[in-house]
């Protein structure tokens, strides 16, 4: 049998028929709910034209509805288009058009600070599309539906979801990936995690995230079940219901444990049930990992690397290494990397070139993106634009990235469109937007404007524009105004004299 995403479901579905796959707040679902939720989700999708390959858009946040809706899309053989539940319109107008999505699910929230979107159907709540003639279906109607056992055969190699990742380009590019691509990048962390149906995980990442969708899909594998809280803004809260809920794992990003050890109970906090905690989303300071390491106490610490484009991992370090902190550790099961200079060549240990990968999880490239794709993925593998070598003993070490890029809490952000945003406000002349170092986010952007008209210019007024053209994440959180920007010989911005 083809290895499908849904599969994970449906083969749980059958095997731990009373078990809680599940828990959203007072809500929770099991395996063969969830299931059957998914299916009528997958039937309306039919009904309403969706065919074999059809790109389905999704904003929603953490939610048993939001996980339904994934698998749902799935069955039905569509391609999941999973965005983040705060994306403006005007982002969420390019992804449609970008990815060619006629259907689309919106939450609540989502519905109503998105307002009309031009899509042929939308389901979620009461908010009229923005086509004429466009139709919406209520998640009720999703309830009334019968569930829809799935007749055309998918193949591994079928896209599964296309997942946008911010490029160097400015817009974000749609990374493909396919169902082999999920589910050999899935059994691998089930492998190295030693994932059982007794894990339970407390999700704290969005979904959309290829972080967090790692948590949810390796759960769903192992028969294990996951725990969804969306008030991080409230850790305390988080602690107490990791206790209550007797969770075994924690997942999270550098500004997540930050957060958790320096504003919240957590480092006075015993967690009896925690079996293990995975760190990805960017390098996390030796300090704070060292931090937390001793507030663990038995609970064992993975640290990993990965990428959008490698399904999400690539790398992990084993906890038992910890001689090796600063490491991004050893390949996971069923990926060769290796760092190897511009050419492919491979580079002896010590020596610092590209790190690049190959394996069944990596992408299919990028969509409707045939120059990036041939950029990012070679004859020797994908080269993931980071920079690193390798030791003695094989472990690999970060250098640094080559793409003008920044890790903003775990989430990639280009510069670049930033700075497009600036620009199409009408009130800078020019723009550049760089990344500074940040306690609790890794980096944050910094934006350098110079005014059109110095003696009108509203620094509130950009901010408002920037409000409403970006998402919260990609907001420049320092401000510095100009007069003019440094340049190079060439004329280009001298970015680098910005940092200094």
């Amino acid at each position: 049998m083809p290895r499908l995403v849904h599969g994970f479901l449906q083969r749980s579905a059958e095997a731990h028929p009373d078990k809680t796959a599940v828990m959203d707040g007072s809500r929770s679902a099991t395996f063969p709910e969830l299931d059957s939720l998914a299916g009528r989700l997958a039937g309306v999708l039919k009904d309403q034209g969706l065919k074999r390959g059809d790109r389905v858009l999704m904003s929603m946040e953490n939610s048993i509805e939001s996980v339904a809706a994934y698998y749902g899309v799935l069955k039905a053989g569509g391609v999941c288009v999973e965005v983040p539940d705060r994306s403006t319109p005007s982002e969420v107008s390019y992804y449609l058009e970008n990815s060619g999505a006629r259907l689309c699910i919106l939450s609540d929230a989502s519905a109503r600070r998105l307002g009309p979107v031009d899509a042929e159907c939308v389901i979620g709540p009461g908010v009229p599309a923005g086509r004429e003639g466009a139709r919406r279906v209520s998640w009720e109607d999703v309830l009334r539906a019968p569930d829809y056992a799935p007749r055309e055969g998918l193949s591994e190699d079928d896209l599964a979801a296309i997942v946008y990742t911010s490029g160097s380009t400015g817009r974000p590019k749609g990374v493909m990936l396919s169902h082999r691509n999920l589910c050999a990048n899935t059994q691998a962390i089930v492998s190295y995690l030693g994932l059982t149906p007794s894990d339970r995980v407390m999700a704290v990442l969005p979904f959309h995230y290829v972080y967090g969708k790692t948590l949810l899909n390796t759960h769903v594998m192992a028969g294990g079940s996951v725990v969804i809280n969306n008030r991080f803004a409230f850790p305390n809260t988080v602690v107490s219901d990791m206790i209550a809920r007797e969770v075994t794992g924690f997942a999270g990003v550098p500004s997540t444990f930050a957060i958790l050890l320096n504003r919240s109970v957590f480092p006075k906090t015993p967690v009896p049930s925690l079996r293990y905690v995975t760190q990805a989303g960017g390098a996390m300071a030796p300090a704070l990992t060292k931090r937390l390491i001793g507030c663990l106490g038995n609970a064992k610490l993975f640290i990993m690397y990965g990428a959008t484009e490698a399904s999400a991992r690539l790398t992990y370090l084993p906890p038992h290494r910890q001689d090796k902190l600063g490491s991004i550790g050893i390949p996971i099961p069923g990926v060769e990397a290796s760092i190897r200079d511009d050419d492919g060549f491979e580079l002896p240990p010590l020596q610092v070139g590209n790190i690049c990968a190959r394996g069944e999880n990596i992408m299919q490239g990028y969509w409707g993106d045939a120059a990036e794709t041939a950029r990012a993925i070679r004859p020797w593998g994908l080269v993931t634009g980071d920079l690193g070598h390798r030791d003695e003993e094989g472990f690999i070490w970060l250098t640094g990235r080559i793409k003008d890029m920044l890790k903003v809490g775990g989430e990639r952000v280009s510069p670049r469109e930033i700075e497009d945003a600036i620009i199409e406000s009408g009130l800078v002349h020019e723009t550049a937007v760089i990344g500074r170092p940040d306690e609790y986010l890794s980096e944050v952007p910094e934006a350098f404007v110079v005014p059109l008209n110095h003696e009108t210019f509203s620094l509130d007024d950009l901010k408002v524009f920037i409000d409403g053209r970006l998402a919260p994440h990609k907001h420049p959180r320092r401000w510095t105004v100009v007069k003019a920007l440094p340049k190079k010989p060439s004329g280009k911005i001298d970015k680098e004299a910005l940092k200094t």
